[in-house]
């Protein structure tokens, strides 16, 4: 069927608009032709379900580890190497095609699953959620770089929105599937899972998805490629983070913070990162990240929204169930239903936010629509007690998980305004980058400031011995406090945990902040657009 240019349409009758909308008007094109490509399906199977799944099981794996100041490493191991390998697989996509750099991200997903779910240790455990962590970057950028390659700026907005509400989906059963499996056979079923999931993505990809014909891969021998992945920078850049993180979990819990054993990763992470710097401004045009999109601003502000929108949230989802099981009693099952609220209000949001976008054309008014709910949500947690009524915290999930939702796309359609078509790929390894950076921050941030919170709280309590409650795990932590002092228990519990959301408000206030500086662009045609795949 042939569509009339809009030139020929002067005013249009909302007939022909609609009309319009549904076929793109340049190359003729339905956006259900972009829709049905095999590419949508590879995201959400594996990384949702493997990030997520772990929120409810995280209780379970503190009692029977004993190890209840491992959960910052359970969330941050996964996501370290997430944000550390972000920038390798661009480069990756870069030189080699898509589609079997998907196949081995998938892989390394699914190897990562199974040393998780044979897991004799904490260590071990953290071992394997590292492992996942690396396959999870590969997927995530394939996916939103195949998009980038094959779809009109002017759909990428639903495009985006739309793997992001099938990510929602996988994030409504993720909780429910693993509570059920923690509570009724055992916590290790949450990762077995993930294999028969993985397999099936690989065979989609393998037998359905095309490489994109735009996409430009040089004759080049394999070995000069990859002297091309600045892997010596990488490398440098991930022990500087990793110091990082070592320092903000052992910081006032396991060592004081004047400990040598705590100032010496800060001072590794400082130096190694100038390093990192240096390296980067040495490579000019072939660093790591380039001039030209670290220095845009649209894309600066991005990385920075990103990467609160992602720390505000991550708090939210590693210790409201936390306090939903510790502080409300409710069972891993039951946790996973008492999350539904703010998953099903963060899928609606986030998959009409594209249509929203592709609509009016700007992004910001959502950015800010988002970042504002966010902090008005996260702010009411903090007020959260033992009484706290169940319409309080259903409404106040919804309220904050709306937010999320309007929030979390904008980044990427942003970044692909902005920056010119050979970067746009850097640029969603940037982005993707910064919300997993800001996701293991925060995950260890607000860990230690729990953990803090809750050894000062309990050593108010007459003879009750701390480090033992602490070691009993989210849910086991009245097995050794006197009858008398257990009402007393669980209201300083409970205030660690809600005090711990005010780093959620800081986050999400900041994040509005950049919106508010962000630049206006528009999705309808600001910037010449990619080759597309017919």
């Amino acid at each position: 069927m042939n569509t009339p240019a809009p030139s020929q349409f002067p005013k249009r009758t909302f007939r022909e608009k609609l009309r319009l909308w549904v076929y793109y008007p340049q190359d003729h094109t339905s956006y259900w032709t972009y829709f049905k490509r095999p590419f949508f399906l590879l995201k959400f199977p594996n990384i949702v379900i493997d990030n997520t799944i772990v929120g409810t099981a995280t209780p379970t794996l503190t009692n029977e580890f004993h190890s209840l100041t491992d959960i910052g490493w359970y969330g941050s191991a996964y996501r370290l190497t997430t944000c550390s390998t972000q920038f390798l697989f661009g480069k990756l996509y870069e030189q080699f095609r898509v589609k079997w750099v998907l196949v081995m991200a998938v892989a390394i997903l699914e190897i990562g699953s199974i040393v998780s779910a044979s897991a004799s240790s904490s260590a071990a455990f953290i071992v394997g959620r590292a492992i996942a962590g690396c396959g999870s970057s590969g997927i995530l950028n394939g996916v939103l770089i195949a998009i980038s390659h094959t779809v009109p700026l002017r759909w990428r907005p639903i495009c985006n929105s739309t793997v992001g509400g099938l990510e929602c989906i996988a994030m409504i059963v993720a909780p429910v599937i693993g509570g059920a499996l923690t509570t009724y056979v055992i916590w290790r079923w949450c990762f077995w899972l993930n294999l028969p999931v993985g397999g099936f993505t690989m065979i989609v990809i393998i037998f359905l998805f095309k490489n994109p014909e735009s996409q430009k891969v040089t004759d080049e021998p394999f070995f000069t490629k990859i002297k091309q992945l600045n892997i010596m920078s990488l490398l440098i850049f991930t022990g500087s983070v990793v110091c990082l993180l070592l320092a903000l979990q052992w910081g006032g819990t396991t060592y004081s913070w004047s400990s040598g054993r705590v100032i010496a990763p800060l001072v590794v992470a400082a130096v190694s990162f100038a390093g990192f710097i240096a390296f980067e401004v040495l490579q000019k045009d072939a660093a790591t990240i380039p001039r030209s999109v670290i220095l845009n601003r649209t894309t600066g502000l991005c990385l920075v929204y990103a990467f609160c929108s992602s720390a505000a949230f991550n708090v939210i989802d590693y210790f409201l169930p936390i306090w939903f099981q510790a502080i409300k009693g409710a069972t891993a099952a039951k946790s996973g239903q008492m999350l539904l609220p703010s998953i099903i209000g963060l899928s609606v949001a986030a998959i009409s936010s594209g249509f929203i976008v592709s609509a009016i054309g700007y992004y910001t008014p959502l950015m800010l629509l988002g970042s504002t709910m966010m902090a008005i949500g996260f702010g009411f947690l903090t007020s959260f007690t033992p009484r706290t009524t169940d319409s309080a915290w259903i409404g106040w999930q919804v309220m904050f998980s709306i937010g999320i939702g309007l929030a979390f796309p904008q980044p990427w359609s942003a970044t692909q305004t902005a920056l010119d078509a050979k970067d746009i790929p850097v640029g969603m390894a940037a982005v993707g980058f910064s919300i997993s950076i800001g996701a293991a921050i925060s995950i260890s941030v607000s860990q230690n400031i729990f953990t803090n919170l809750l050894r000062e709280g309990l050593s108010s309590v007459p003879g009750l011995d701390v480090g033992n409650v602490i070691e009993q795990g989210a849910t086991g932590f009245l097995n050794n406090v006197p009858a008398s002092e257990k009402e007393r228990v669980i209201d300083i519990y409970n205030s660690a945990v809600t005090r711990t959301f005010w780093a959620g408000v800081a986050a999400a206030c900041v994040g509005l902040v950049a919106a508010l500086c962000m630049k206006w662009n528009s999705v309808k045609g600001a910037k010449k657009e990619r080759t597309v795949e017919e």
